[in-house]
């Protein structure tokens, strides 16, 4: 049977037996599979170091008939090791990783994956402020599950105020509102724009967390657990 090549990030790690491991693997164009890596957690093993969590390799398996494939050879890519300098960008990227894992089939496309390497790219970056980059991840996370919310607005008032809702997963005006004009302009700018380009806005503090609140929302009436 043919060997397969491809770039990968660890999603799962479950020991198994004396020495070997069970991992899940997110790759960027086989989906998600399954791998028994023998041997990895031997010393001398030259598999242990490139199939870390928070990292991005190279890994060559042969593809089984039944569930489990066989894990051959990998190879580091890139180590982004900032994030477990830091305990809540640590605890973030677990969260991540795990609700990848439970959320995707086999067959997921090149762009989850994209999405969990950038987003572990700029949790790596300690000039990125934690609460950015989980607010962009969980958008375009929906997105990606085809929750996509409408931000459209009838009036142009900037004083309006605005609640969200979650029947038609769009804002509704509301004088009581908790949310303006500037939450929903900081929704539309994280459809095209990466935390590196959304942290350049001045203010951005005041008003991320409100928008995690309006994500946060929207994980709970599409059927996800917020991160």
């Amino acid at each position: 049977m043919k060997q397969i090549v491809t770039n990968a990030v660890v999603l799962r790690r479950i020991n198994y037996q004396e020495a070997d491991r069970i991992i899940t693997l997110l790759t960027s164009n086989n989906g998600k599979i399954t791998a028994m890596a023998r041997g990895v957690r031997k010393a001398n093993s030259k598999l242990a170091g490139s199939i870390e969590l928070f990292g991005t390799s190279q890994v060559t398996f042969l593809p089984s008939k039944g569930e489990i494939n066989t894990l051959i050879s990998a190879r580091l890519i890139k180590n982004y090791g900032n994030i477990v300098k830091n305990f809540n960008k640590t605890q973030l990227g677990y969260e991540v990783l795990k609700l990848i894992n439970k959320s995707i089939e086999s067959n997921s496309d090149e762009a989850i994956y994209d999405l969990v390497v950038d987003t572990l790219e700029f949790l790596n970056d300690e000039a990125i402020d934690i609460n950015l980059t989980k607010f962009w991840f969980s958008l375009r996370f929906l997105i990606l599950m085809g929750h996509s919310p409408n931000l459209s607005v009838e009036d142009s008032d900037e004083n309006h105020k605005y609640n969200f809702s979650l029947d038609s997963m769009s804002f509704v005006v509301d004088g009581e509102g908790l949310y303006s004009k500037n939450h929903i302009k900081l929704l539309r700018l994280a459809l095209v724009n990466n935390p590196v380009n959304l942290s350049k806005i001045n203010n951005l503090d005041k008003i991320v967390e409100k928008n995690l609140d309006i994500t946060r929302l929207m994980f709970i009436g599409t059927g996800f657990n917020p991160i």
